[in-house]
């Protein structure tokens, strides 16, 4: 429905070298990141990034696949445009080789998707320092840069994935999140849900950690293969979960890492 009432306006309209730049326009207040997105297209002369015709090549199934397996990162696939960002739409496209505002507004939702998921990897989805209008006006990090660059490599996951934390922890326990949900999860083993989402929300601290240098608790770590837990000493787990995966009403504004100590691992 969306992408009719965007569309919309546009039907009568021949395509233009401007397509990009005006289809943005209209579809900023849908995104996550407008800023962000802009400067990319800006940079790129307002072309197609990743919509072509099927004989030329383009990193598209490769952001698409990304997206699919977001919880492999502890992440939530619906903070990803999945109802915009549909296979058969997708498929469409390339076969027509479209360029026009189909193309450009499907286009300009996957750049988006791929800029959060970078600084949702980067920073955490929640992070109570740099929160994602922080993060838009400008910051050193620049999901947009990684993004072109990644577009521009022949070793695309591998640049998006360095954008995550360098820290042991980190690395140990999204190995263990990557076995779980993918390979396990594909050969018949029960993986009890709520071990996931502990392991997604202590990976969401770990970024933190890293990002602004602040003593967090963690509740979960992974050491040698095994998964040690810890006390919720100061009982947030709960709301930590509920806003990581969309089921709290509560402002994330109130998040904050005031009396968050290490647990001193």
């Amino acid at each position: 429905m969306l992408f009719v009432m965007l569309l919309a306006p546009f039907k009568s309209k021949a395509v233009s070298d401007t397509t990009i730049y005006h289809t943005l326009k209209r579809s900023r207040t849908y995104l996550y990141y407008p800023q962000s997105v802009e400067r990319f297209y800006k940079a790129n002369g307002y072309k197609l990034a990743w919509i072509a015709a099927d004989t030329i090549k383009t990193h598209v199934w490769d952001g698409m696949l990304l997206l699919d397996c977001v919880r492999q990162y502890g992440l939530n696939h619906e903070d990803y445009h999945p109802k915009q960002l549909l296979y058969p739409e997708l498929h469409k496209l390339i076969k027509q080789n479209a360029k026009g505002e189909a193309a450009a507004l499907y286009d300009i939702f996957l750049t988006d998707a791929i800029i959060r998921f970078i600084n949702d990897l980067h920073y955490g989805k929640l992070n109570p320092v740099y929160t994602a209008e922080k993060i838009d006006n400008g910051l050193k990090f620049k999901a947009y840069t990684e993004l072109m660059l990644a577009l521009n490599s022949n070793d695309f996951d591998g640049v998006i994935n360095s954008v995550q934390p360098k820290a042991k922890l980190y690395l140990d326990l999204q190995d263990h999140m990557r076995l779980l949900v993918g390979q396990r999860s594909g050969d018949c083993y029960l993986i009890p849900q709520g071990l996931i989402r502990k392991m997604a929300i202590n990976m969401e601290r770990l970024r933190w950690i890293s990002t602004t240098g602040k003593k967090v608790h963690l509740t979960l770590i992974v050491r040698g293969g095994d998964v040690i837990s810890y006390k919720d000493e100061y009982h947030q787990d709960k709301q930590l979960e509920r806003l990581l995966y969309n089921e709290s009403t509560t402002n994330k504004k109130h998040l904050t890492l005031n009396k968050i100590k290490s647990s001193g691992l």
